[in-house]
C-alpha cells in the first residue's frame, strides 16, 4: 500500500532537520555537484516540475527494517556519515527510497554548504524572462559584479544574496515576503536601486517565497512495509523498488545495487565498502572491484543482483579481516616486485590483483594477521617467484586486455583462471597450469620473450619497463626522426615500430630534436652516456646514421628485449 502526499518544500526540510526523514543504508552517498543542484533550484523558481519522492515508512516501537543516517547540511567530499542502528524505534520515520540527491540539495542549499561554499541567489535577475541567477561562492565577493541582460543588448549589475539566510527570514517573516523585501532594501540601501531593480528584488523575493515557502510543489508517495512478512523479505522488496525507481534520475551502477543489497543486510556492509578498503584505491580497487573481489573469493566469477543472498553478507562479515590483510598482501607483493607505480599511475586491468588475493586468502596455511606481510622475504618465497613470472608475461602480452579468439579477459579469462587456481588453494601459485590455459585456448602467448614480436607486446607495459614512470602519449617520440625516414622511402610501418621509440619531453621533440639527424642531436648533448643508457640506443654512432636506419633496430630490438629479460629474471 501506499500514500501520495503534496507537501510543502519547506516542510520536508523540517522533516530532515527533526530525523523524520533518514537515509537506509542502503542509499549511497551524495554524487551530486554544484551544477545540477543548482539547475534543481532553477527550476523550482521556475514553477517546473522536479519529480516525486519515493519513501518507505517505519513505525515507532517497531525494529527499524533498516540502519539508518540522517541528510549531511554542510557537506564536504568525502565526509562521510554512517548509519547507525537502534533496537526500538523512537518515533515514526520515513526512508527516502528515491529522491535522495533532490533533497539533499535542498537541505544544503537552503540551510548548509558544499564543500565550504553557500548557495547564493541573484535578487537583480530577470525574473519576467525566467532567468534566474544562482550560484555555490564563499563569499558573494567571488561572483560576478555583472553579467549580460538577457536579450544580450549590455550588462546589468547583481545582488547576491545567500539563499539559507532568505530563507531564514521568510520562515520568521510567516512568508511575509514584503517584509523580508523591505529589509534587505535597507539593508542595502547605498545601492541606490531604480524602480525598476527595487520591482526585481521584489518579484523575485515573492517567487522564492511562494517556490519554497507556500507552494505544495513536492510530492512525497510513501510505500508501506508489509508487516505480515520477515524484516529480510521487506527488505528485499525495499531494494528491488529501489533499483526499479532508479531507472532514471542519476543512474547507479549494477555493482551499486549490489552494494546496495549487500548494506541492507548488514550496516557493517556499509563501513566496509566505503571505508576499510579506502587504502586500496591507489591500485584501482574502489567498491565496484571488492564486491567482485568478495564474489571471487567464493569461486563465483559472475554474480547477478538477483543471486545475492545473505551468505554475501556474513561471508564479509565472518572474513572481513581476512580479506583486508589479503589485499594488503597485493600491494606488499607490487612494491616487492616494483610494480606498484604502474599499477597506481597507468591504472591497467585489476584482475592479477584479484587472483594475487585470491591465492593469499585461500592459504590457510598462513594465519589472517600474517598474510598483509606474506611478501616480506621475497627470496625465499617460491610463490612470489610464480606470481611475478605470471604477471609480468601476462602484462607484456595484453592478457588482461585481449579480446578475440573468444577470449574476453573479464568473462572468459576470469572464469577459467579462476577454474585452475580453486584447485590450487594452499599450494603453490599455479603459473604453469595457467600458462596452458592460455596456450591451450589458444591465445597468441609464449613464455619466452621473443624478439619477433616486439611490437605486438603492451606498449605502456612495455614503456614502464623501461623507464618506470608514467608517461604522456605526446611524450612518445621517434628515435630516428619520421620525416627524414619518410623521405628516404621508409615505410611507415618500419619507422613506427617499437624499436624507433622513446620518450621525450614534447617540448623537445618538438623544439632541439625536430627533424635533426640522430646523430647530430646526440653529439650536441652535454650528457651523451647518461641519454644512450636511459633510452636504451646503441653506443655505435654509425647506426644514429638514418642511412643505417635497419642495422639501428636490429640492435635496438636486442637492447630492448635484453632489458625486458632482466626485468623477468630479477
Amino acid at each position: 500500500m501506499a500514500n501520495w502526499e503534496d507537501l510543502r518544500i519547506m516542510d520536508v526540510i523540517e522533516k530532515i532537520q527533526k530525523e523524520e526523514i533518514v537515509l537506509p543504508v542502503i542509499q549511497r552517498e551524495l554524487v551530486w555537484d554544484e551544477e545540477k543542484m543548482v539547475l534543481l533550484f532553477d527550476t523550482v523558481l521556475r514553477g517546473d516540475s522536479f519529480g516525486a519522492i519515493m519513501t518507505l515508512k517505519d513505525w515507532r516501537g517497531k525494529e527499524p527494517l533498516f540502519e539508518y543516517r540522517p541528510f549531511i547540511k554542510d557537506y564536504t567530499k568525502g565526509a562521510f556519515i554512517f548509519s547507525t542502528k537502534s533496537e526500538k524505534l523512537s518515533k515514526d520515520i520515513s526512508y527516502v527510497i528515491d529522491g535522495q540527491q533532490r533533497l539533499s540539495a535542498f537541505y544544503i542549499g537552503l540551510t548548509g554548504s558544499y564543500n565550504g561554499k553557500e548557495l547564493y541567489f541573484d535578487l537583480l535577475s530577470e525574473w519576467d524572462k525566467e532567468d534566474f541567477y544562482l550560484d555555490f561562492a564563499v563569499s558573494s565577493n567571488n561572483l560576478k559584479k555583472q553579467v549580460d541582460i538577457s536579450d544580450g543588448n549590455g550588462k546589468r549589475r547583481t545582488l547576491w544574496y545567500k539563499v539559507k539566510d532568505l530563507f531564514s527570514q521568510l520562515k520568521k517573516a510567516g512568508g511575509q515576503y514584503k517584509f523580508v523585501v523591505n529589509q534587505i532594501l535597507y539593508q542595502y540601501k547605498d545601492n541606490n536601486f531604480t524602480d525598476e531593480e527595487k520591482e526585481r528584488i521584489r518579484e523575485n523575493v515573492d517567487i522564492f517565497n511562494t517556490q519554497f515557502l507556500n507552494s505544495k510543489n513536492l510530492g512525497i508517495c510513501e510505500v508501506m512495509i508489509n508487516f505480515e512478512k520477515d524484516i529480510y523479505w521487506n527488505r528485499r522488496k525495499a531494494v528491488e523498488l529501489f533499483r526499479r525507481l532508479n531507472q532514471g534520475g542519476t543512474r547507479l551502477s549494477a555493482l551499486d545495487l549490489m552494494a546496495s543489497i549487500l548494506k541492507s543486510f548488514s550496516a557493517e556492509n556499509e563501513k566496509f565498502l566505503y571505508e576499510d578498503i579506502k587504502e586500496f584505491s591507489d591500485i584501482g580497487l574502489g567498491q565496484d572491484e571488492i564486491i567482485k573481489y568478495v564474489f571471487l573469493l567464493q569461486d563465483n566469477h559472475r554474480k547477478e543482483i538477483t543471486d545475492i543472498e545473505k551468505s554475501d553478507s556474513d561471508f564479509i562479515q565472518s572474513n572481513k579481516d581476512r580479506i583486508i590483510n589479503s589485499l594488503r598482501g597485493v600491494k606488499q607483493f607490487l612494491k616487492a616486485s616494483g610494480l606498484y607505480d604502474f599499477f597506481a599511475e597507468q591504472k591497467p586491468s585489476v584482475i592479477p590483483l584479484y587472483f594475487i588475493g585470491y591465492h593469499l586468502f585461500h592459504k590457510k596455511s598462513v594465519k589472517t594477521e600474517d598474510i598483509k606481510d606474506y611478501f616480506r622475504d621475497v627470496e625465499k618465497n617460491i610463490d612470489y617467484k610464480l606470481m611475478y613470472r605470471w604477471v609480468y608475461l601476462s602484462l607484456l602480452q595484453k592478457i588482461f586486455r585481449r579480446r578475440g579468439a573468444g577470449w574476453i579477459a573479464y568473462k572468459t579469462g576470469i572464469r577459467k583462471i579462476l577454474e585452475v587456481l580453486k584447485n590450487y588453494k594452499d599450494k603453490e601459485f599455479p603459473t604453469n597450469e595457467i600458462f596452458k590455459v592460455y596456450i591451450d585456448h589458444p591465445l597468441h602467448f609464449k613464455e619466452e620473450i621473443d624478439e619477433n614480436r616486439l611490437d605486438d607486446y603492451d606498449f605502456d607495459f612495455l614503456m614502464y619497463v623501461i623507464y618506470g614512470k608514467k608517461f604522456r602519449k605526446e611524450d612518445v617520440d621517434h628515435i630516428h626522426p619520421y620525416s627524414i625516414l619518410k623521405a628516404k622511402g621508409y615505410d611507415p610501418d618500419k619507422i613506427n615500430t617499437v624499436a624507433n621509440y622513446q620518450l621525450l619531453d614534447y617540448g623537445i621533440n618538438r623544439g632541439d630534436k625536430n627533424n635533426k639527424e640522430l646523430k647530430e642531436w646526440i653529439n650536441s648533448l652535454p650528457n651523451k652516456e647518461d641519454y644512450l643508457k636511459r633510452h636504451l640506443i646503441p653506443n655505435n654512432s654509425d647506426l644514429w646514421v638514418s642511412d643505417n636506419y635497419e642495422r639501428f633496430l636490429e640492435e635496438r630490438k636486442k637492447l630492448v628485449i635484453k632489458k625486458l629479460w632482466e626485468k623477468l629474471n630479477i
